[in-house]
């Protein structure tokens, strides 16, 4: 009985690669291609993953879902069109997620109610000591990001002469670095806006839960986004409230 469903299974695979088409394309994502990403054909349930370039080969036919997931980004699917099929390098972008901390209550002391545990935590605030109790050198400074961290490691060198800062200009990776930072710092500041005008967007822009994040890194590509933000609270809701009607256009359009 397996070898008839196995042998089944075989002609039906058979068949559907005859008449399916191979797709060539690239993962890309706002930094650079995306190595070692899944990639699976929903209707053949054939999959495949991107190499070190982030070029891939499946096959398909038109009207197939093809679903693209990699740890770092946001799935994403497709409906393959005809013309697809005909392209010999097919570019797909994933977004890079974000992550945002859960919401937790700050209290004026850490103890959890429970004795036992509560008294080890007082013995050991009491004979806390650290670098801030110690008063050390670099003690209170403010923690390195760690892109930063990475973009310093690329460029410092024992040296008189900086060899990682040659080398890592020369094959591209710190200009990767560098765009990767502008990235987080971008996220940073689309958080930030969510989170003080998050009750503007759908009540008073008229933006839908889903377009959120999209409008909000939309608005920050604007040239005078900076100028903006500077201002006052008022004065700044309304640059969004301007530039919530262009988008609402542009998507209509």
């Amino acid at each position: 009985m397996k070898n008839v469903v196995f042998f089944t299974f075989l002609i039906c695979l058979t068949t559907y690669s005859q008449k399916s088409t191979p797709i060539y394309g690239t993962l890309l994502d706002s930094i650079g291609t995306i190595d070692n990403a899944n990639i699976v054909n929903k209707n053949s349930k054939i999959g495949t993953n991107t190499n070190s370039n982030g070029l891939f080969k499946i096959f398909c036919q038109v009207g197939d879902t093809i679903v693209f997931t990699s740890v770092q980004h946001i799935k994403q699917k497709i409906i393959v069109e005809k013309s697809n099929l005909n392209s010999l390098n097919f570019k797909i972008y994933l977004k890079i997620k974000t992550y945002k901390l859960d919401e937790f209550e700050l209290k004026k002391h850490n103890l959890l109610g429970i004795l036992e545990l509560d008294l080890t935590k007082i013995k050991q605030k009491q004979n806390n000591i650290n670098a801030h109790s110690l008063n050390l050198p670099n003690a209170r400074l403010k923690k390195i990001k760690k892109v930063d961290r990475e973009i310093y490691t690329a460029t410092s060198s024992n040296g008189l002469i900086s060899l990682d800062l040659i080398l890592n200009s020369l094959s591209g990776r710190l200009k990767k670095l560098k765009l990767k930072k502008k990235i987080v710092e971008q996220d940073e500041v689309v958080n930030k806006i969510f989170n003080n005008f998050k009750f503007y967007l759908t009540t008073k822009f008229k933006i839908s839960v889903d377009d959120e994040y999209k409008f909000l890194y939309f608005c920050i590509n604007d040239s005078l986004f900076k100028t903006q933000i500077s201002k006052n609270k008022f004065e700044f809701i309304e640059f969004l409230q301007k530039k919530a009607i262009e988008f609402n256009k542009l998507k209509k359009e």
